[in-house]
C-alpha cells in the first residue's frame, strides 16, 4: 500500500513538474516574440502560405507542385529543403491572421512537441538502461529504487532555459526546427519498438524518418547517426534490448516503403526537376558558397569549433551581444568522461549513445551543399541535454549515495541557473537591439514605409529584402529579386534591370547597407543608368537601433536633381 501510495505521488510530481517547466519554456520563448526582426527565410517559407489563404498563385521553387482540389501546393522550397513549415503554419494564420506572431507561435508550438517528444525519448532511453542494469551482476540493485531521478524531465528543464533551444525555436523557421522534434518522435518510435516489440512503432518511425528527410536532406547526418547509436549499444551486453526488434525480410520491407511514404514530396520534386540531385552533384567538392568539401580536417575543426560554440550559446550575436555559458560544454565533457566510465567499468554502453550521435552528426557535417554554417545543428540541438541529463541519472542510479545525489542535484541546479541567466541576458540585449543585420527590425518600419509610398515596381537589388517584405505587406509590395543568384554572371541582373531605367517609371530599388552587401550589383547598375544622364537619390534609410543603417531605398531621377546621393 505505501510503495502504491509513493508510486501515485511521484506520477502526478511528473505531471506538475512537467507543466512547470512548460510554463517555464512558453515564457522564456513568448517574450517580445516579434524580435528579432523577420529574417528572409522565415519569410521564404511562408510566403506560399500567405498565397494560398489569399487565393494567389503560390510561388513554387522551380516550378515544382501538385494539384489537388484546382489548387497548385508547391512541394519544395528549395533543392534542399521541404515545404513542412508552409503547410504547418496554415493553421495558425487562419486563426490568427497573417502576421509575424502567428507565424512564430506556430514555430513554438513546434519546440513544444518537441519538448515533449525528447521528454519521453529520455524517459524511455533511461527505463532501457535500468533493464540492463538489472542484467548485470556487477550493479548495486538497491540502487535502482523507485526514487531515482526522472531523466526526461532533467533533460527538458535543461532545455526550457537554454539559448540556443529558446531562440532557435522562435525563429524555428529559419533553422528548420521542426526536424529536431521529427528526429526526437522517430528515435522515441524506434526506441518502443526495439523494447517492445510493437510494429507500428517501427513503421510510424520508419515514416517519420522519411519526413525529416524532406523536411531538410542533412536529416540524413541523424539518420546515419541513430542508426550509429544503435550499433554500439548492440554491440554492448545490452544486446537484450532489441531482442524484441527482430523482424523478417517483409517487416524491413514494410519499413522502406513508409520512410518512402514520408518522404513522398520529395521523391515527386525530383522526378519532375531532378533538383535535389543537381544540387549535389554540382557542389559534391566546392559548395555553392565557396565551401571546399575536400578540405577534410580544415571543416571537422570549425565543426568541433562549433559545437563548443553551440553548448556555450556564444553564437546568439545577432540578437545585439554575446553570452556565453562556460558550465554547459565544462559538464558536457565531464557528462562524456564519465559515460566512458560506466562503459568500461559497468558495460552500461546506453549512456554513450546520445554522445555518439552528436559526435556523428558533427563528422557527417563537414560536408555540405552550401555553407559550414552552426545553424546545421539544429537538428542536434536537444542531444546535449539528452546526453547529460542520462549520465547524471545513471551516476545517480549506479551510486546509490547521499553525497553523489548531492553533488548531482547542485551541478544541475547551477547549470539551470547559469542557462536561464544566459537567456535572460539576451533577452536583454534583444530589447535594446531589436536584431542586428539580417535580423533586424528595421525590416518591420522598411515594409510600412514600402507600402504607403510604393507607386511602381519595386527591385530588390540583393539578397535577404523580397520575401520578407511581400510577408509583411500582405503582397501589396511584392519586390522582384533583380540581382541573379550567380555570383559572377551579372547578365541576367542587367537583363532584369535594364526595362526599369527610366526615371518616370517611379521604380524603387532596395539595398542593403555597403557593409551587409552579399551580391554587389551596385556599380554594374551605375554602368547602366549614367549614359542615360541619371542619377540615383535615396528615398529612405532603413537603421538598426543603434542608429547602423542596414536597408536603404534609391530611385533614379535627371543627372543634377538628386537630393540625396549615395
Amino acid at each position: 500500500m505505501m510503495l502504491n501510495f509513493w508510486l501515485k505521488i511521484k506520477q502526478y510530481s511528473h505531471v506538475l513538474i512537467t507543466i512547470l517547466i512548460m510554463v517555464i519554456f512558453l515564457i522564456a520563448t513568448l517574450y517580445q516574440l516579434t524580435l528579432p526582426g523577420l529574417h528572409y527565410d522565415e519569410a521564404f517559407e511562408v510566403v506560399p502560405a500567405m498565397q494560398i489563404l489569399q487565393s494567389q498563385p503560390a510561388y513554387a521553387f522551380r516550378n515544382s507542385t501538385i494539384t489537388l482540389f484546382d489548387v497548385q501546393f508547391p512541394l519544395m522550397t528549395q533543392d534542399y529543403i521541404g515545404t513542412l513549415n508552409t503547410y504547418g503554419v496554415l493553421p495558425f494564420f487562419v486563426i490568427g491572421g497573417i502576421n509575424v506572431i502567428s507565424m512564430r507561435l506556430y514555430a513554438v508550438f513546434v519546440g513544444g512537441i518537441t519538448l515533449l517528444l525528447t521528454y519521453h525519448f529520455t524517459s524511455e532511453l533511461n527505463r532501457q538502461t535500468r533493464k540492463v542494469f538489472k542484467n548485470l551482476s556487477c550493479i548495486n540493485h538497491k540502487g535502482l529504487s523507485f526514487w531515482t531521478p526522472d531523466a526526461g524531465l532533467i533533460a527538458i528543464a535543461l532545455l526550457a532555459v537554454n539559448p540556443t533551444f529558446i531562440f532557435w525555436t522562435r525563429q524555428g523557421i529559419f533553422v528548420t526546427a521542426v526536424g529536431t522534434g521529427i528526429g526526437m518522435g522517430a528515435s522515441w518510435c524506434w526506441l518502443r519498438w526495439w523494447r517492445s516489440g510493437s510494429y507500428k512503432f517501427a513503421l510510424l518511425g520508419a515514416f517519420l524518418f522519411g519526413l525529416g528527410l524532406y523536411a531538410k536532406l542533412l536529416f540524413i547526418w541523424l539518420i546515419v547517426a541513430l542508426f550509429g547509436g544503435f550499433l554500439v549499444a548492440r554491440a554492448s551486453q545490452a544486446f537484450c534490448l532489441w531482442k524484441n526488434g527482430q523482424a523478417s525480410y517483409m517487416s524491413y520491407l514494410g519499413l522502406v516503403l513508409m520512410g518512402m511514404l514520408g518522404c513522398l514530396p520529395l521523391i515527386l520534386y525530383n522526378l519532375q526537376t531532378t533538383g535535389t540531385w543537381q544540387s549535389i552533384a554540382q557542389n559534391t567538392t566546392t559548395s555553392y558558397y565557396g565551401t571546399d568539401n575536400t578540405d577534410i580536417f580544415s571543416n571537422l575543426y570549425t565543426r568541433l569549433v562549433q559545437l563548443g560554440t553551440l553548448l556555450d550559446s556564444g553564437h546568439l550575436w545577432y540578437l545585439g551581444n554575446i553570452y556565453t555559458n562556460f558550465l554547459m560544454p565544462s559538464i558536457f565533457l565531464i557528462a562524456f568522461c564519465l559515460s566512458v566510465w560506466l562503459a568500461i567499468k559497468h558495460k552500461n554502453i546506453i549512456s554513450l549513445v546520445p554522445f555518439v550521435v552528436i559526435g556523428l552528426v558533427a563528422m557527417q557535417s563537414i560536408v555540405t551543399v552550401s555553407a559550414l554554417w552552426i545553424t546545421h545543428f539544429a537538428v542536434i540541438m536537444v542531444w546535449p541535454a539528452v546526453a547529460i541529463a542520462t549520465v547524471a541519472a545513471q551516476i545517480v542510479r549506479h551510486a546509490n549515495a547521499y553525497r553523489v545525489n548531492i553533488i548531482v542535484i547542485v551541478t544541475l541546479i547551477l547549470l539551470l541557473i547559469t542557462e536561464a541567466k544566459t537567456t535572460w541576458h539576451y533577452h536583454q540585449a534583444l530589447t535594446e537591439s531589436g536584431g542586428l543585420s539580417d535580423h533586424s527590425d528595421a525590416v518591420y518600419d522598411m515594409a510600412t514605409w514600402l507600402e504607403k509610398n510604393a507607386d511602381g515596381d519595386v527591385m530588390a537589388m540583393d539578397w535577404g529584402l523580397s520575401a520578407s517584405v511581400t510577408f509583411l505587406t500582405h503582397g501589396h509590395v511584392n519586390p522582384i529579386e533583380s540581382f541573379g543568384y550567380d555570383w559572377h554572371d551579372t547578365r541576367q541582373f542587367e537583363e532584369m534591370i535594364t526595362p526599369h531605367l527610366q526615371s518616370q517609371q517611379k521604380t524603387i530599388f532596395l539595398w542593403r547597407s555597403p557593409d551587409e552587401v552579399i551580391f554587389d550589383r551596385s556599380q554594374n547598375f551605375k554602368a547602366l543608368y549614367h549614359p542615360l544622364e541619371l542619377e540615383e537619390t535615396i528615398l529612405e534609410a532603413f537603421y538598426e537601433r543603434n542608429g547602423r543603417p542596414v536597408f536603404g531605398a534609391t530611385q533614379l531621377v535627371p543627372v543634377g536633381t538628386a537630393e540625396n546621393k549615395p
